[in-house]
């Protein structure tokens, strides 16, 4: 029998993830930009578990099972995150952001963070998230110089 590694998200775990981010990073298909769920999220997820600190780690998966099994409390169905409709996930995730519990809101928003550091850091996000190369509005030049 082969052993899990622990500070590996599950396939459950991360497909619950992938759920909970596709939500808050869906993308745009006006502008051709593909949501978080066209990106590696498991690979980026298992490389955070492995690498961040025990306590950033263990806070990222307790976020994850929150999102995933509060849909019963905060929506009043029976479902885990992933069986939820799109505006179905983003309402719950308001919900557990505006949550009376500060904890509740920090994790979700540790989850978030480490959403938005892997989809900002796509090629393609980050080539829409910079501004277009402005001319200069003065243009100086030495005198006697050739430009």
């Amino acid at each position: 029998v082969e052993r899990r590694d622990p500070m590996k998200l599950s396939r459950l775990e991360n497909a619950w993830a992938t759920a909970a981010l596709s939500a808050m990073f869906p993308g745009s298909t006006e502008s051709g930009l593909d949501g978080i769920a066209a990106m590696d999220v498991p690979g980026y997820l298992n490389d955070v578990m492995r690498t961040r600190p025990f306590r950033a780690a263990l806070g990222l998966r307790v976020a994850v099972w929150i999102v995933a099994l509060a849909p019963p409390f905060v929506l009043r169905r029976f479902v885990t995150v992933t069986a939820l409709s799109q505006i179905e996930r983003e309402r719950l995730l308001d919900q557990l952001l505006a949550h009376r519990a500060y904890s509740v809101r920090m994790l979700i928003m540790l989850l978030k963070t480490f959403g938005a550091l892997f989809y900002a850091g796509d090629d393609r996000v980050r080539a829409r998230l910079r501004p277009p190369k402005a001319r200069p509005l003065v243009s100086l030049r030495l005198r006697g110089s050739s430009r």
